[in-house]
């Protein structure tokens, strides 16, 4: 090997290190970007990030179209919080009902990260008020969610199990669990997704299936673009063909204000 084939070689290393460092968001399994799985890993200290994301649904009995806005912030280490709000508009028999669903808030924390032994190990506590409009809901909900992530060579696989507070004019509680998996393709920027997730009520009542796939597109140093497509299984049972389209975008940013930077000491000349 040449000494210019092996300065090019360090250069391709250094350029490809420096962008796996600020692509690495195209790993995160968010709820909803786009799968209902979630990861352990919370924002980093004093991050902050933008989710937007629309879902249709194609169903016998009616098409849907719901939107999602979503703004978090790592406030504190090993941690972040954020704020959802979900609107949609429902076609049923009969005309349409829209309006806004819920706003939700909530907490993840990070009580372990990941070791050549364990998982990473977080908690999430989530709160939701009433809605409004015809698809809102009735009353306040809360939830709580226990989540792991192990990596197995380049991919990781998230478990996550949780309880769901609902009114009976809502659905009642359940129990919710999940599984998935995000494996990088290529040498870096892209990921593909897979998930089985369920809602199980407590009381009687119809356990909620949902089998999906996805991929999540680092498109530059800022922005993730995800696609995903999902369908409810325990439908298919009854002879209902039903599939869902989730397209959506997140964003990372800060705020200059907020970072404190050690001063640089002006060197001396000798």
């Amino acid at each position: 090997m040449t000494r210019q084939s092996m300065l090019l070689a360090v250069f391709g290393l250094l350029v490809a290190a420096g962008s796996l460092t600020a692509q690495e968001d195209f790993r995160s399994s968010d709820p909803g970007r786009p799968l209902r799985v979630e990861d352990a890993i919370p924002l980093k200290l004093r991050e902050w990030e933008f989710e937007l994301g629309l879902r249709t649904a194609a169903r016998e009995e009616g098409s849907s179209l719901g939107g999602v806005f979503e703004l978090k912030s790592g406030l504190f280490r090993n941690g972040h919080v954020g704020v959802e709000i979900e609107a949609g508009v429902v076609d049923i028999e009969g005309g349409t009902a829209s309006g806004i669903e819920a706003v939700h808030g909530h907490a993840l924390i990070q009580l372990a990260r990941e070791t050549p032994s364990l998982p990473a190990f977080a908690v999430r506590a989530e709160a939701g008020t009433p809605g409004t409009g015809s698809i809102g809901r009735s009353d306040w909900a809360a939830g709580a969610l226990a989540i792991a992530t192990r990596s197995i060579g380049r991919g990781r696989v998230h478990a996550n199990g949780g309880y769901g507070v609902l009114s009976q004019a809502d659905g009642g509680d359940f129990w919710d669990l999940g599984v998935g998996f995000d494996y990088p393709i290529g040498l870096f920027s892209r990921a593909i997704l897979g998930a089985l997730s369920a809602e199980i009520p407590v009381d009687a009542g119809v356990t909620r299936v949902w089998l999906e796939v996805g991929s999540r597109w680092q498109i530059s140093n800022l922005n993730v673009l995800d696609v995903g497509l999902s369908t409810r299984l325990d439908q298919w049972n009854d002879g209902n063909a039903n599939i869902e389209l989730v397209v959506g975008i997140s964003r990372i940013f800060g705020f200059a204000g907020l970072t404190k930077v050690a001063p640089y000491p002006n060197p001396t000349l000798r």
